[in-house]
């Protein structure tokens, strides 16, 4: 029985140090910050003798080659810079394009970056299915909507109103008269 009542004890000790927060001293929270600081110097560190290191192997390897292979190497990397460059450029094409196709159609042009792809085929393919998707939601709502309870009628639609439908108007419907239409509200009370 004791033991039952020690382990009870312990386990709502425990439970009390795990919901209570714990304090620390400036000691501990620089002690903290130091071993953070650390951490992340010493990653920094590592990244850059990473790419150090990359740059050395690069020049050793250039250095092995005769003139002939540095030429060939040279050329191969500008090559592989231009072709980074034009796909840079064909996608900023497409974004101009799926952007303006996105606006005839009535779509938001923020959603550009959904659509967008390297290939115009599969940019019109999603934008063929963004619309779709968006279309079907806004005809989704807009029949929930309509389903739902009918709104009071609070003016006549047309705005010919006449003085008696006017004065038989609560002040309610008087007032709102006089926002939506100070002209006519003017008129039909006589102070214009």
């Amino acid at each position: 029985m004791d033991e039952a009542t020690n382990q009870n004890q312990e386990t709502q000790a425990q439970e009390t140090q795990e919901t209570t927060p714990r304090t620390y001293t400036e000691e501990e929270v620089r002690e903290l910050l130091q071993k953070e600081g650390d951490k992340r110097v010493s990653e920094a560190m590592k990244k850059a003798e990473r790419k150090s290191q990359a740059k050395i192997k690069e020049a050793t390897k250039l250095a092995q080659m005769n003139e002939e292979q540095k030429f060939q190497y040279e050329l191969e990397q500008r090559e592989k810079a231009i072709e980074a460059k034009e796909k840079e450029l064909a996608l900023a094409e497409n974004k101009a394009t799926a952007s303006q196709v996105l606006a005839d159609r009535g779509l938001s042009a923020k959603l550009v970056d959904m659509v967008v792809a390297e290939d115009a085929d599969e940019m019109m393919d999603n934008i063929n299915l963004l619309d779709s998707a968006f279309k079907a939601s806004v005809k989704a709502e807009v029949e929930k909507r309509l389903a739902s309870k009918t709104p009071k009628k609070n003016l006549p639609l047309d705005t010919h109103i006449t003085q008696e439908q006017f004065r038989a108007m609560p002040l309610s419907q008087q007032a709102e008269l006089y926002k939506t239409n100070p002209d006519l509200y003017k008129q039909l009370s006589g102070r214009g």
